[in-house]
């Protein structure tokens, strides 16, 4: 992608109600993401338009990242993520069961008081829940991991 096919995209993307743009191009994956007002921010997803409006958050772009995660983390400045920390002292398990799909992926856009993770704890399951509504841009520990009072889990911007 050139420079100028970059500035251009990133004009549109301020000119429109869209929040978030995740954009491939053969060697070129760039991502914008701009803060929206909180009344009116609407979703648009479509297979022919790489557009999908999902969560206010700053204007960047970073070309050239392979990952989601990579990218999200690359691009953001920290003032505009927030981690979901662990409340406890246990392992913690991002699937309902070994076969069972993960609670949340990078890239998933969640809602204050989602099921994010389970830790377990002195034999017992405690479902960790999202304080906070937004797009997942890094999970932070290995599945079956042990972790800290306090540790960051998760990352959402």
């Amino acid at each position: 992608m050139e420079y100028n096919e970059l500035l251009q995209l990133i004009d549109k993307l301020d000119q429109s109600t869209v929040a978030y743009v995740d954009f491939k191009q053969a060697d070129s994956h760039v991502v914008l993401s701009k803060e929206v007002p909180q009344t009116g921010v609407k979703e648009v997803a479509s297979p022919q338009s790489p557009e999908t409006a999902v969560a206010p958050t700053t204007v960047e772009a970073t070309e050239g990242a392979t990952t989601p995660s990579e990218l999200q983390t690359a691009s953001l400045p920290d003032s505009a993520t927030e981690d979901i920390v662990s409340p406890m002292i246990g392992v913690v398990y991002l699937q309902e069961s070994p076969d069972a799909k993960p609670y949340v992926q990078v890239g998933d856009r969640i809602n204050k008081g989602d099921v994010v993770c389970i830790v377990e704890a002195m034999k017992l399951m405690n479902e960790i829940h999202s304080p906070v509504s937004g797009i997942v841009t890094e999970i932070l520990v290995e599945n079956e991991a042990v972790v800290e009072y306090n540790q960051p889990l998760i990352r959402v911007i």
